[in-house]
């Protein structure tokens, strides 16, 4: 059909489906158990066009323009999307609640975000400590300061790489099983901010540890050697 090629030349359009109407009358007949065709005597059912919108349009500013265009356009009787109670476009509550939800989330990862980050600085810190006998017998024989703090630092840049993996691949294996749970296709969608994720829990968690093993190992390095006990 001519419209299905127009309106997939859109800049809005993420797919679509072509519904043909005597598919669309058996499915309903089905479902219902009733040949309302027999019935009637004709299919009342019109032929459709299932148009998926891509997610940087679902905005009720933005979905006004959309149906505007497309309900002006030529063999387009109808248009019709999900509506509330009160026959409100539904995308209005549905972003309404996202909004809250993403607040909520936002806020909670805040929350684990501080609480991780004082974990990793609190095991690198007690892990100096149970070293500071070694740290300071290496400073004894002459070892310098950056020869003594860099193993350090290698080791502990290995493990939040290491770890930073780990927690991205179990956050990839809940999306991918909320993926097939729910039979959806829409991985593409996060994988843009899945790798900016990645990006700063990879770069937080090295910060993190070269800083606490830094000052940590510092700290022992001017101490002297009755202070250690």
């Amino acid at each position: 059909m001519n419209i299905s090629s127009e309106i997939g030349k859109l800049d809005f359009v993420n797919g679509m489906r072509f519904v043909e109407r005597d598919s669309a009358a058996r499915e309903e007949s089905r479902k219902t158990g009733d040949d309302f065709i027999k019935t009637l005597g004709f299919n009342p059912i019109p032929h459709a066009l299932i148009v998926k919108i891509k997610p940087e349009y679902a905005d009720k500013a933005k979905m006004e323009v959309i149906e505007k265009k497309l309900i002006n356009m030529a063999y387009i009787d109808d248009l019709q999307y999900p509506r509330n109670s009160l026959g409100k476009n539904l995308l209005i509550d549905f972003n309404k609640n996202l909004r809250t939800i993403e607040t909520v989330l936002f806020t909670l990862a805040i929350i684990f975000l501080i609480i991780a980050l004082i974990l990793i600085n609190s095991t690198v810190r007690i892990n100096m400590f149970a070293r500071r006998f070694i740290i300071k017998s290496m400073q004894y024989v002459g070892a310098s300061d950056w020869f003594i703090i860099r193993p350090f630092l290698g080791m502990y840049i290995l493990y939040a790489i290491i770890s930073t993996i780990t927690a991205l691949a179990m956050l990839g294996g809940l999306i991918y099983m909320g993926e097939v749970r729910f039979e959806m296709n829409h991985w593409q969608d996060f994988l843009g901010k899945y790798l900016i994720l990645a990006g700063i829990l990879l770069v937080l968690a090295i910060l993190i540890a070269v800083i606490s093993v830094y000052f940590s190992t510092k700290r022992y390095l001017r101490l002297k050697i009755d202070q250690l006990y």
